[in-house]
């Protein structure tokens, strides 16, 4: 049984908002803009919220590149571990 949805469950997730604050973060601090950075995380969302949404996603990240080169994920989290994010990706 299919079942379909409503615009209110196609409205923005509470956590949408901390997604896009964290990708603006990464995106920033991937491009060494600073201040970009800044901007992003004083966009008024809690900081405990922001630092959980981003390991959040490291993790996947992770455990996804585990997967695209054939490792085990406890294989991948060790040599994050040892290499760190140079050698990462």
């Amino acid at each position: 049984m299919t079942q379909e949805l409503t615009a209110i469950e196609l409205e923005e997730s509470p956590s949408s908002e901390l997604f896009q604050a964290v990708l603006d973060m990464a995106q920033a601090a991937k491009a060494g803009n600073t201040s970009g950075w800044l901007a992003a995380r004083y966009s008024g969302l809690p900081l405990e919220d922001l630092a959980y949404t981003c390991t959040e996603m490291l993790g996947i990240l992770i455990e996804n590149n585990a997967i695209r080169e054939g490792v085990h994920p406890a294989d991948m989290w060790r040599r994050v571990r040892t290499a760190g994010v140079d050698e990462f990706g």
